[in-house]
Formats: structure tokens, sequence, C-alpha cells
């Protein structure tokens, strides 16, 4: 069967069974070569924006609200001088590397304004920790010899000998 589909950037008519395609949407495709030679002309600002959408996407599932992510994102690049590079990291850090769940997300980014800062503490201290080692040289290093240390057990206070035998003789 035929599955005849119109190319997204050239507009050209395809078979997309025989040639190579890339599935843009739900029902948009696209010929491999355009869709190379569009990714390859984007903007960085456009692939954040591409990167953004479509790990939103995946993170959310079936619970994914396009329109009010879309409608948070563009708020927040507005109002809150947020990049979609910043945003997708922090998403990334949230719920990847901090474990959190996405059940009171409701399928959308609402908690970017919340954490934005901490993400962004978290990614300047590893961008500092990579400029302080780049200059060292690894090659050399080897691990110092482990030290034992001996801890002798505290002493245990052994309370005298209570006097009570010699009260019960002088009575």
């Amino acid at each position: 069967m035929s599955h005849r589909v119109k190319c997204l950037y050239c507009g050209e008519q395809f078979d997309r069974d025989i040639e190579p395609t890339k599935q843009i949407s739900a029902r948009r495709y696209a010929h491999m070569k355009c869709w190379e030679n569009h990714v390859a002309n984007m903007s960085q600002e456009e692939r954040d924006i591409e990167a953004f959408y479509d790990y939103t996407k995946k993170l959310f599932g079936e619970d994914y609200n396009y329109i009010l992510t879309k409608k948070l994102a563009e708020r927040y690049v507005k109002e809150n001088n947020y990049t979609y590079s910043g945003m997708l990291k922090t998403l990334k850090w949230y719920y990847e590397k901090e474990g959190n769940s996405l059940d009171k997300s409701n399928g959308s980014i609402g908690i970017i304004p919340y954490v934005y800062k901490q993400a962004l503490n978290y990614y300047y201290a590893l961008y500092q920790a990579q400029l302080v080692n780049q200059e060292k040289d690894i090659s050399n290093f080897t691990i110092s010899k482990e030290k034992v240390v001996e801890i002798e057990s505290p002493r245990v206070y052994v309370r005298p000998p209570h006097m009570w035998l010699e009260e019960e003789d002088n009575e």
C-alpha cells in the first residue's frame, strides 16, 4: 500500500514507505535530506527550542499538555528572561538529577520558576569545577597509600564498690 505524503520543507510529494523520511509530527513528514538541511541551517535558539519541546514531550508522555507548556515557556522567556536551554537544563536537573516525581506536574512546566535558580547554581558549580580541573594533568595521578589509624576503645568507668556492708555491721 502506498503512503503518499508531502515534504514539509520542499513541498514535493513522495511515498514515505519507499524513500527515507523523518516524521516531524503525527501527520507531517519530510525527506531525510530536507530535514538534515533544515537542521543544519537552524540557529542555536531554534535548536534549543526544538530540544526543549522534544524533551518535554518525552518527559511527560501521555500527560503532556503542549498548549500550557508553550504558553508558560513563552511567558518565562518574556517576563523572567529565561532561555529555552536554561529551562531544559532546569527540567533535567529537577527530574533526573534530583529524582522528583511528575505526579504534581499536571503535564507541564510550572515548576521552572521555583527551581530555576537552584539549577543555575548547580550548573554554575559544575562549570567552575571544569575550569579548575581542565588544566590538571591526571596521567601522573597516583592514589596515596591508605593510612591505618588504630583507635583504642574508651576506658569504661568502673564505679567503686558501695560500702553498704560496713554500714550493716555497725548497726
